[in-house]
């Protein structure tokens, strides 16, 4: 059972203690936040089972508006930080958002996917990682066990405060994904350290294998490399038939992209009936 009242004290006790203006609203269309200026709100993208094609998962996504209501990135708001106690404060706020409105929402049983900053991993005392998050989970009427947190391991350079944040998290029975794999600085190094449950492959892979033979035949091997790591793959950004078929191919596990769904503020419906499942090899598309 939700527990508004002491999710809306949480945020303004936090919002008092570091003088940072973040707060936490209910309304008839779900949970919003306010980060100074600007309002923080919930997108959802289902990820899909590759071999039954059923939505097993949603993705979180965030979205910034400022007072005139103009898109922000959210990316831009977390950069605009100048002290790793503002980014927690605004990673956790963002999760509590989305923890809210999927709850209110879900009427199947589904995982959902929510993005860890990286900097918020570096400004949380070692061996306290998810321990205010769990609390705050428990007012969304959720448990560790739902939640797969996504943190982009790339953009750390510390691998070693990266590995024990993870240990922390799977600890307290959250999953771990690593997300966009084989983007800037992902390497299987990283990967055999940090064991996540979960690998996304980042979108322009998929993109390459498309117009590169040779892209289009690593892609498999990869999978098979992340399956050895005890990992499910996700095929991510996934836009038109020839990339959903040279994924289900590759032997991923999960599927996401616009070709399914785009996200919205209401958990999607897919209807799996449109989508074309032959097993065609990825070779016959080059």
């Amino acid at each position: 059972m939700m527990q508004v009242q002491k999710l809306v004290d949480y945020f303004q006790e936090w919002s008092a203690s570091t003088k940072t203006s973040s707060h936490l609203f209910f309304g008839d269309k779900g949970a919003s936040g306010q980060f100074g200026v600007l309002t923080l709100n919930s997108a959802f993208q289902p990820l899909l089972d590759a071999r039954h094609m059923h939505t097993i998962a949603y993705e979180a996504l965030l979205r910034v508006t400022d007072q005139s209501g103009r898109a922000i990135a959210p990316d831009s708001v977390f950069k605009s930080l100048f002290n790793n106690s503002g980014v927690v404060g605004l990673d956790r706020l963002c999760r509590v958002i989305h923890s809210i409105n999927f709850y209110s929402q879900i009427t199947e049983p589904a995982s959902l996917f929510l993005n860890v900053n990286g900097r918020h991993l570096l400004g949380i005392q070692k061996g306290h990682h998810g321990s205010a998050f769990e609390t705050l989970l428990s007012y969304c009427g959720l448990t560790p066990s739902q939640i797969v947190l996504e943190i982009l391991e790339s953009k750390v350079e510390e691998i070693d405060n990266v590995q024990e944040a993870i240990t922390t998290y799977k600890s307290k029975g959250f999953r771990i994904a690593i997300d966009d794999f084989g983007a800037d600085h992902s390497n299987f190094d990283r990967l055999w350290k940090l064991t996540p449950d979960i690998v996304k492959i980042d979108r322009s892979l998929i993109v390459q294998a498309d117009h590169n033979p040779r892209a289009a035949k690593m892609l498999p091997h990869l999978v098979r490399l992340i399956h050895e790591l005890g990992a499910q793959v996700v095929c991510e950004g996934i836009e038109t038939y020839v990339q959903h078929v040279r994924s289900l191919d590759s032997g991923a596990d999960i599927l996401q992209g616009y070709y399914y769904a785009r996200p919205d503020s209401q958990l999607p419906q897919v209807d799996s009936s449109f989508i074309q499942q032959p097993l065609l090899k990825a070779s016959g598309f080059n």
